[in-house]
């Protein structure tokens, strides 16, 4: 038997540290195999994953294993069950993932899962905000899935939220789920503390150009897991200001205060529903600022 190519999944909290995982399988609990790594950057939330595998047989033993700085994590053993032969497109990404930021390139992942699913061209299709517009290709060539049926589309310079999906080159065509890739703005953030030490200026860019918006600059800051949730930090808003124009492509914002909490720092924009979700900036570390020198009364 040539076995089966699937989708295993699972899900991760990464506790604050990048994180490498992979999927372990094989006849019995040692295993013996293993799918290609994949990473996940620094979180607290949890995370839903997922890597596609060949070779896969009825009564397979799997599970889900995750490394960080804080060591090595193994899920539960559980057995894989074929349940049909038909075959389908599986696209490897959550709705739990960050949303992919203004400008960039995002690389989509899948597998053409079941019979004949190696050397299958694929054709990649979208449909932008609002998702009125009829689905057309997207002008990258046709993908050829693997001898695994795994395949790849590299999406070029996202500027708006989009609605992807996929299909066989067939007469009679083989069509993935939709999935819809959020689109954040763009934020950065950047430190500078005034000669005396007593000042900072926090200051950033937010594109495309959100003038009006408004930029809450947060803190880390921990807390104690409470019922079901296991967040053990959060981010809690400090100072406020808004975005001031700049030029046509980006906006400024900046704000000048003392700071009296030292911890890591972020810049949050807040957008309402549309094309764009919510931006954040990289977190930057931020050292309390000391009070101004009291100035020393004269006596008369």
């Amino acid at each position: 038997m040539r076995g089966t190519s699937a989708q295993l999944q699972g899900s991760i909290n990464p506790n604050g540290a990048t994180t490498t995982y992979y999927f372990q399988f094989g006849p019995t609990v040692a295993y013996g195999a293993q799918t290609t790594s994949a990473s996940l950057p620094a979180s607290i939330i949890k995370i839903k994953v997922g890597r596609p595998v060949s070779g896969l047989l009825s009564g397979y033993h799997y599970r889900l294993v995750a490394s960080n700085s804080f060591g090595t994590a193994y899920g539960h053993d559980r057995t894989f069950f074929a349940r049909s032969s038909r075959a389908r497109i599986v696209i490897a990404r959550e709705r739990t993932e960050p949303p992919t930021v203004y400008g960039s390139t995002l690389t989509l992942r899948g597998s053409l899962v079941g019979p004949g699913s190696a050397g299958r061209l694929l054709v990649l299709e979208r449909s932008p905000f609002p998702f009125l517009a009829p689905f057309e290709e997207f002008g990258a060539a046709p993908a050829t899935t693997s001898a695994a049926g795994a395949f790849l589309f590299r999406v070029p310079s996202l500027t708006a939220n989009t609605q992807l999906r996929v299909h066989t080159l067939d007469p009679r065509p083989l069509f993935s789920p939709i999935v819809t890739i959020h689109v954040a703005a763009r934020v950065t953030l950047k430190v500078r503390k005034s000669k005396n030490g007593t000042l900072v200026r926090l200051y950033g860019t937010v594109t495309p150009a959100k003038v009006g918006a408004r930029v809450l600059l947060q803190v880390i800051k921990a807390v104690r897991p409470t019922g079901s949730s296991e967040r053990t930090s959060r981010f809690a808003t400090q100072f406020a200001t808004v975005a001031k124009r700049a030029t046509r492509s980006f906006s400024r914002f900046s704000l000048v205060t003392r700071v009296k909490r030292t911890g890591r720092y972020r810049a949050y924009v807040p957008l309402r529903k549309g094309p764009l979700v919510s931006g954040t900036s990289r977190t930057v570390f931020v050292h309390a600022t000391p009070a101004p020198p009291r100035k020393s009364k004269r006596k008369p």
